[in-house]
């Protein structure tokens, strides 16, 4: 049996898995959030699961955590939204702190990714690119059923695309890491994808429009008010819509994925999938070169992390 994390900012959640993704148990607990003694806690927080199911025989520990991820040595280059991780050694610290167990790390975009590709609905294709739509947008690029990663580890982190960008806001550019609430980088940086493609970017616009802080706007009132007939509400879901649209059409003739899928909790809306299909037909007529591209949604969303976790650390210690 192996110890499968999915690490994010508010909670940790963990799975008791085979090789093969059958899960005999799950948990979670509190991300611990201490600049200070953040990493110290984390691994011990993982090393008291570990301990508490030593009499399972666990076999390895897989994780998924935000970041950028140097899965083959296991560092931490940038933590994401856990920065007390940067530059860490973690699959080092891990596995020292766990018996000397064999640990893999991997970005949680790509697990999302890996996921689809071994168990969801890319398991049919060679290719794939996954778009995961939250806090912020993630994802990866599958080729081969292999996550692609690229010369610095960053291939695929398509939320840092420029998009609509004048020549005027060079001269103006604030660096997202000097960007504190996550509200502010849609209204600060409204060019790159991260800011014009999100969840959290539709739920800030719709929340300007209606007078209200993002934070008391959920993606179903944004639907429920557009069913209603709020013709402000429709606008920037069309919006939404469109620009995501473009998006999936730019990483097609870039990639050419045989098969592109949109996920994060927000995918489980069926308009979304069908708002942002109906743009792309509309893009296709600029040329035959699009004729070819395939669309849908990720086939898990809770889980999808856990189950792409163990496939990388399958793909790195049981093949």
């Amino acid at each position: 049996m192996y110890l499968v994390f999915d690490v994010g900012g508010t909670f940790i959640k963990f799975a008791l898995m085979d090789k093969n993704g059958e899960i005999e148990e799950t948990g979670k607990f509190p991300t611990q959030l201490d600049n200070t003694r953040g990493a110290e806690l984390f691994v011990n927080s993982v090393f008291e699961i570990y301990a508490k199911h030593k009499d399972k025989k666990i076999e390895g520990i897989a994780m998924s955590l935000p970041g950028l991820i140097d899965v083959r040595n296991g560092f931490v280059h940038n933590g994401g939204a856990l920065q007390f991780l940067a530059g860490m050694p973690l699959g080092k610290l891990l596995s020292e702190k766990c018996n000397n167990i064999p640990v893999a790390l991997e970005n949680d975009g790509k697990c999302a990714a890996l996921c689809e590709s071994w168990k969801g609905n890319a398991s049919n294709v060679k290719d794939a690119y996954v778009l995961v739509l939250g806090t912020g947008v993630g994802g990866g690029m599958i080729i081969d059923h292999r996550v692609h990663h690229g010369n610095s580890l960053i291939a695929g982190e398509i939320s840092y695309t420029l998009h609509n960008m004048e020549r005027a806001q060079v001269e103006t550019i604030t660096p997202i890491e000097t960007i504190g609430d996550v509200g502010r980088t849609v209204d600060t940086l409204p060019y790159i994808a991260g800011s014009c493609c999100s969840t959290l970017a539709l739920r800030c616009k719709v929340s300007k429009y209606k007078g209200l802080s993002y934070h008391d706007v959920a993606g179903e009132d944004i639907f429920k008010w557009a069913s209603e007939g709020d013709a402000g509400v429709q606008n920037i879901l069309e919006d939404w819509y469109f620009t995501i649209a473009k998006l999936c059409v730019n990483i097609y003739v870039i990639f050419n994925p045989e098969i592109i899928l949109i996920g994060g909790g927000i995918s489980a809306q069926p308009l979304v999938l069908e708002g942002i299909c109906r743009y792309v037909d509309k893009l296709k007529k600029l040329s035959g070169m699009y004729k070819d591209i395939s669309i849908g949604t990720c086939k898990y969303n809770n889980r999808s992390n856990l189950y792409g976790a163990m496939m990388n650390f399958n793909q790195l210690y049981n093949e």
